[in-house]
C-alpha cells in the first residue's frame, strides 16, 4: 500500500479508538434516598422477604454512591413514647447493605433510646456491614470516604440541629456550626475532593424549605460543599443550584420518605422516589432527576424504564 494510504489508515484507526468527539466527561452518580425506618409497620406479619426487587437492587448497585437516612434508634431499656415506631431490631438491616451504600445517622429519632439505643444502632449497622456517618464518639468525628474508584476523593458529612436531645456523655452528632467547620477543614485539606452533606432538617408536611435550611445551605456551600441533601418533611421537594457559591452547590430541599415503616401508608405506595444526582468531575456541573418507584409489602421497585435513566 502506498505510504499516504497507510498513513490515512493509521489515522483512521486512531480516530476510531479515540472516538469521533472529545472524551466524555467522567460523571459521579449519587442515588439519594430519604427517610428509612426499619421498624413500625415493617415488623407486622407478613414481614417482607426482601426490601428490593432484584433488578432494582442491581440498578442501585450501579451507582457510585447510595445514601439513605437511617431514622431508627436501636433497642434500649429506656425510651421515649414512640418506641413502637422508631425503634428497630436487626431483622431488616441486612437488606440495606450495599457495597456503594452509606447510612446517615443524624436525625431527630436516633436518640429515642437515648445513648443506649444509639450505641445499639451503631452495633446493628456494623454487624450488617453498613457504612454510616453521623453518630460518633465525642471528639472523634470523621468524614466518611465514599466511591473508592472515583478519580477524585469523595466524602460524606452528616449533621442536624434536630438530633441533640438524648445524646449522652459518650456519643453525639454534629450540630450545624460543627458541620460547617468540618466542611471548611476538609475543603482546605483536600481541595480536589467532592463533598456531600446530608442533613436532617425541614418542616414536616411543608414543601418549601425553611429559612434555617436556606441560611445553612448557603453557609455549607460557602464552606466548600458540592452537594447538600435535606430530609425530614416527608415530601419530595425541589432541587436548586446555588450558582453564586464557589462550587455551584446542588441543594435538594427534601428527599421525602423511602422505605418508611413509620406508618402503614407506605407499605403499598405508588410514589416512592430516589433522587439521582450527577456530578461532572471535569467541570463540576451538577444535575438531578427523580427516579420513580413504588412499594409492595414494603418491597421497593422502580417503574419500568425509570430506574435506567
Amino acid at each position: 500500500m502506498p505510504y499516504p494510504c497507510r498513513h490515512v489508515c493509521l489515522l483512521l484507526i486512531a480516530f476510531l479508538l479515540l472516538g469521533s468527539c472529545p472524551a466524555h466527561a467522567r460523571y459521579l452518580e449519587i442515588l439519594a434516598a430519604g427517610d428509612v425506618t426499619l421498624g413500625g409497620g415493617m415488623r407486622d406479619a407478613p414481614m417482607p422477604s426482601r426490601l428490593f426487587a432484584p433488578e432494582t437492587r442491581r440498578r442501585i448497585e450501579q451507582a457510585d454512591v447510595f445514601l439513605w437516612n437511617c431514622e431508627n434508634a436501636g433497642p434500649a431499656s429506656l425510651s421515649k413514647e414512640n418506641l413502637y415506631i422508631f425503634h428497630a431490631d436487626d431483622a431488616l438491616f441486612p437488606h440495606m447493605r450495599f457495597a456503594n451504600g452509606a447510612a446517615c445517622t443524624a436525625n431527630n429519632h436516633v436518640f429515642d433510646g437515648y445513648e443506649e439505643g444509639a450505641l445499639n444502632l451503631l452495633h446493628m449497622l456494623e454487624q450488617s456491614g453498613i457504612d454510616h456517618n453521623g453518630l460518633h464518639l465525642r471528639d472523634r468525628y470523621a468524614p466518611l470516604p465514599l466511591a473508592p474508584g472515583s478519580p477524585v476523593p469523595v466524602y460524606l458529612l452528616t449533621g442536624s440541629p434536630m438530633s441533640q436531645i438524648g445524646s449522652g456523655p459518650q456519643i453525639a452528632t454534629l450540630n450545624y456550626p460543627q458541620l460547617r467547620e468540618w466542611i471548611h477543614t476538609l475543603r482546605q485539606a483536600v481541595p480536589e475532593s467532592l463533598i456531600i452533606v446530608y442533613s436532617h432538617d425541614g418542616q414536616e408536611g411543608q414543601l418549601e424549605p425553611t429559612l434555617r435550611q436556606r441560611q445553612w445551605a448557603n453557609v455549607f456551600a460557602a464552606a466548600g460543599a458540592d452537594v447538600v441533601l435535606f430530609a425530614h418533611s416527608h415530601l419530595y421537594g425541589g432541587v436548586e443550584i446555588l450558582w453564586d457559591s464557589p462550587r455551584r452547590t446542588l441543594v435538594a430541599w427534601s428527599l421525602g420518605n423511602f422505605l418508611f415503616g413509620g406508618n402503614r401508608r407506605w407499605k403499598n405506595h405508588g410514589d416512592v422516589r430516589l433522587l439521582r444526582v450527577r456530578v461532572d468531575l471535569t467541570d463540576g456541573s451538577k444535575d438531578a432527576v427523580w427516579l420513580l418507584g413504588h412499594t409492595s409489602n414494603w418491597q421497593y421497585a422502580f417503574y419500568p424504564a425509570r430506574g435506567s435513566q
